[in-house]
């Protein structure tokens, strides 16, 4: 399965696409673009999870910075 993200300028083009998806028989997401940014951001993260733990301390300082 292939994915295509299309980025609708306009609240009418948002009805318009999948509405014209459904004719042509593509299945279609309609998702806002805040929640599309945090879905990467949480993939990002845990990606990051799986590195070596940190020292808790170590972690606060570089907060500080």
């Amino acid at each position: 399965m292939n994915t295509v993200v299309i980025e609708a300028p306009t609240k009418s083009d948002v009805r318009f696409l999948p509405n014209f998806s459904k004719r042509i028989s593509v299945d279609t997401e309609v998702i806002d673009t805040e929640d599309l940014e945090d879905a990467m951001l949480i993939t990002l993260i845990e990606q990051r999870l799986v590195s070596p733990s940190v020292d808790f301390s170590e972690l606060l300082k570089a907060l500080r910075e």
